[in-house]
């Protein structure tokens, strides 16, 4: 390095170190030693470089997110199997159930999708949900269920009895944060799911774009009119949700 400072200055101090190859004979080294080298120098831009050390060895499919597609999962869902949801902070997934449970006629309205937010005394009422809900062949939402850690081995045997004889039609959804207080049972007999928010402004306009299906389009009579404000609208919103990060800084009064 001291034979080459002023190459190795000059890709230290590049916008982009990881797109340029390393001075000398050090760009010979395997993608994996040259993170090495990036960790040591460039520490900042290691997320950025380990991506594209992820898209050149196993490709670029594992770079992008996976669509979160709660009706395919639910396919494999069964009174016996219930659904887990890894809950990651500012995700909700209670606006997909129920989104999914209008299309299937399981609603509150028509007494067939009960959610209960698990806290102190609820308890009692999620308990009293599951056994209407088993005989009737509804939906149980049980949301934030590591709130009530104490109730959860109890809640592991409730499951267990409540797989023989049990409506057709009825399901279990559950929520938690990744807690190690979830019973390991629990966990390995359900379905688990979860749906991180998109992370930068290219992977939040993709996820909002995700929104609209081709009828909203077919459905409009002024279309290019149509698609320039819907692009314009998920643009805004993905630059808000990018902003959140950086909390009330920036922000004008």
């Amino acid at each position: 390095i001291d034979g080459s400072w002023k190459r190795w200055k000059e890709w230290v101090e590049h916008e982009q170190p990881e797109t340029q190859p390393l001075p000398q004979e050090w760009k010979r080294l395997s993608g994996f030693r040259q993170l090495m080298i990036m960790r040591a120098l460039r520490p900042d831009r290691m997320t950025l470089a380990i991506l594209r050390w992820v898209g050149d060895v196993l490709g670029s499919h594992f770079m992008t997110a996976i669509n979160f597609d709660l009706a395919l999962s639910f396919e494999d869902a069964s009174p016996s199997v219930p659904v887990f949801f890894l809950l990651s902070p500012g995700v909700n997934p209670d606006a997909d159930v129920k989104v999914l449970g209008n299309g299937l006629g399981k609603t509150e309205d028509e007494g067939k999708f009960i959610r209960v937010s698990l806290g102190q005394g609820q308890d009692v009422v999620a308990e009293k949900a599951l056994d209407q809900m088993y005989i009737e062949g509804g939906w149980v939402m049980l949301a934030n269920i590591e709130l009530v850690a104490g109730w959860l081995p109890k809640l592991e045997k409730k499951l267990e009895a409540l797989e023989e004889g049990a409506h057709p039609e009825f399901r279990v959804f559950l929520s938690a944060l990744p807690q190690k207080c979830v019973p390991v049972p629990i966990l390995q007999k359900s379905i688990k799911l979860t749906n991180e928010p998109p992370s930068g402004l290219k992977a939040n306009l993709l996820r909002a774009y995700l929104a609209f299906d081709a009828s909203v389009w077919e459905n409009s009579s002024k279309q290019a009119e149509f698609k320039a404000i819907v692009f314009a609208l998920c643009f805004f919103h993905s630059v808000v949700c990018e902003r959140r990060k950086f909390g009330p800084q920036g922000w004008n009064r």
